[in-house]
């Protein structure tokens, strides 16, 4: 136990450390300038520094502290997938089309591919994939490849990792929004867990305090790139660990999960989630807290 929780906290480390290094470097490159909703210059598409930080901790937790190359190999996946699609689109110096219903209006009566386009097909296809390899693995043989249970199964993976995905990008409009969303949604996941799957959350949750500080200081965005692979590793992470035993159907909790998402969609498509938060106290002072003002 205790050579696990050492090895643990120097992986951590590692990962922190190369985050501060990746960050520094990308802080360098011009093209990744942007201006943040106060017209500040800042660095777009930081995420990108725990992204690929993340991926060397899940590589050595699956060497060395026994972590499931199938969960860890499945996580890498949605890191690299989701992280390179979000770039794509936050390199996009197109017009600003926003929302599921106006990415999709601009292809179906314009004929016109967006980025977030791209992104929303990409998306659905890694997602596709990540379930595939989920459901061959997590589901048992009893369940029929093909068979009525296991397409659903599939179909409800997919959608509940392309959602999760969305879900951080919404909140990726304000300085440390997304790293507060992503904190309490893993938080709830390991109460849900019972402590399951932590050290598969571990590079992330290294990598992500690392990186907070230039994010709270308003000096970097993590951008689609590392707010979309943030959400996808999340859902690929509740799928291995809230599922039920045997996993032949979902648990409450997924399907509360996948509601909440889903209404989150809605509501985002709808009204906007920043002047809402704004007026409420809570909200607002929780938005704010630690944020440089």
């Amino acid at each position: 136990m205790l050579r696990e929780l050492g090895l643990a906290f120097a992986i951590s480390l590692f990962v922190a450390f190369w985050t501060q290094v990746t960050l520094r470097n990308i802080v360098r490159q011009p093209l990744l300038r942007r201006r943040n909703y106060l017209n500040e210059e800042v660095v777009g598409s930081a995420g990108l520094s725990f992204v690929g930080s993340a991926v060397w901790g899940w590589l050595f937790s699956c060497w060395w502290l026994g972590l499931d190359w199938h969960e860890g190999g499945a996580l890498i996946l949605a890191a690299f997938w989701f992280g390179a699609l979000g770039l794509i689109d936050d390199l996009s110096v197109g017009a600003m089309v926003k929302g599921w219903r106006g990415h999709f209006r601009a292809f179906f009566r314009e004929r016109k591919i967006t980025t977030g386009f791209v992104k929303a097909v990409g998306g659905g296809i890694g997602a596709s994939v990540l379930a595939i390899w989920i459901a061959s693995v997590t589901v048992p043989p009893s369940v029929p490849c093909f068979s009525l249970q296991w397409l659903s199964l599939l179909v409800l993976d997919t959608f509940l990792i392309g959602l999760c995905a969305n879900t951080l990008n919404l909140l990726d409009v304000r300085p440390s929004r997304a790293l507060k969303g992503f904190w309490l949604l893993t938080l709830i996941g390991i109460i849900v867990s019972r402590g399951d799957g932590w050290l598969a959350l571990l590079p992330l949750w290294a990598g992500t305090l690392a990186y907070a500080l230039a994010d709270f200081r308003r000096q970097v965005m993590m951008g689609d790139s590392g707010a979309n692979p943030l959400g996808a590793c999340f859902g690929v992470w509740v799928l291995h660990h809230w599922m039920p035993t045997p996993p032949t159907h979902w648990s409450p909790a997924l399907w509360l999960l996948l509601l909440a998402v889903v209404a989150l969609q809605i509501y985002a498509e709808r009204r906007s989630l920043t002047a809402d938060i704004q007026r409420i106290p809570f909200l607002r002072w929780l938005d704010e807290l630690g944020v440089k003002r």
